[in-house]
């Protein structure tokens, strides 16, 4: 199977990280791609220094017609079975040709966005159901999960040091990651180790809302004890210096950074919200804590730090659930059936 990618974004993001890691998983499975993405930072030479065919493409471009133009050329030369656009921008640029067309759903999109395209896929199954109830055909989209870091190859990494983050050796680490806006909860969570003693919040993500959350560590007197360390595409050597990994959002359907800190071997705690509500099993794998409670997740977070038996058992627990339903195999399997399944269609 011949796969072609197509992709305007950002510099960062879920999406523009997904591209990379399905893109380079894929190739290690021996599918034959064609990447043509928007000039983003250092996305294409990240790409291809893994051996991966990249054309930069100004996505969506000036004009829609000579965008199309500029695409059906490249699919035209490249022939691929299917099609994947990445983003609502570039999914109404990809005309019904001899592949299959297949989009990532993106937020608030339109069913009419999505006409050309004979399969739709998201990791988010609040908009799955969105979709769902606007009247979409349900053999048409497909809820499959965000690849997590560990489906690639990397080389061992260490703990970053403390010392970078002015965070005393002492002091117990929360650590937790997304973007940086209301729902997330961030909030809540310095809200919570507020009330805790010696222990420190790491914050990996940017966003809309990172000077709210800001204001808001100073305004509660936690300025000395959070440290915003913006988005980063490799969390491994925050993970490794943590003590803990919590989930503090409001509403979040997603649950693939619950299964980074499984894999990296760290407890977690996260709110009962649908992501992380459907994957943990209160204290076996996790903890689940009430949305929007500061007291009861702090008291969580008391917890697993006072008790090195209790947040072994959730680390390992979390662990034994990344081998049976998370392999990096099974995962990058699932793409590939979804994939193959609407190349007859």
């Amino acid at each position: 199977m011949k796969i072609a990618h197509v992709m305007a974004g950002e510099d960062f993001g879920s999406a523009e990280l997904q591209i990379e890691r399905l893109a380079r998983a894929l190739s290690a499975a021996g599918v034959v791609q064609r990447l043509l993405i928007a000039p983003r930072g250092d996305r294409a030479r990240r790409l291809t220094i893994t051996g991966l065919d990249v054309t930069e493409v100004e996505l969506p471009g000036r004009f829609a017609f000579m965008s199309r133009r500029r695409l059906d050329a490249e699919f035209a030369r490249f022939t691929p079975d299917v099609v994947v656009s990445w983003s609502p921008e570039v999914t109404a640029l990809v005309d019904r040709g001899g592949y299959a067309h297949v989009a990532r759903l993106g937020d608030g999109s339109k069913p009419v966005d999505y006409q050309a395209s004979v399969g739709v896929f998201t990791a988010y199954k609040t908009r799955a159901d969105a979709a769902l109830a606007a009247g979409w055909s349900a053999d048409k989209l497909k809820v499959i999960a965000n690849l997590p870091s560990y489906v690639l190859p990397r080389e061992p990494i260490s703990a970053i040091d403390r010392k970078s983050l002015f965070t005393p050796p002492t002091a117990r680490i929360v650590f937790t990651a997304g973007r940086l806006i209301e729902d997330k909860g961030f909030d809540v969570l310095i809200d919570a180790v507020a009330r805790l003693t010696s222990v420190y919040i790491w914050i990996a993500g940017d966003g809309a809302d990172r000077a709210k959350f800001e204001q808001h560590a100073l305004d509660r007197g936690m300025k000395p004890r959070v440290r915003f360390v913006g988005w980063q595409d490799d969390l491994r050597t925050y993970f490794a210096a943590a003590d803990l990994f919590v989930l503090p959002g409001r509403q979040d359907d997603m649950s693939d950074l619950v299964v980074e800190a499984w894999a990296a071997g760290k407890p977690v705690i996260a709110t009962d919200t649908l992501g992380p509500g459907l994957l943990i099993r209160d204290h076996d794998n996790g903890i689940l804590a009430p949305v929007g409670n500061a007291k009861a997740l702090a008291e969580a977070i008391r917890r697993v730090l006072a008790d090195s038996a209790l947040a072994k058992k959730l680390a390992d627990a979390g662990t034994a659930t990344v081998k049976a339903d998370f392999g990096a195999e099974k995962m990058v399997a699932a793409y590939l059936d979804f994939f193959r399944s609407l190349v007859t269609k």
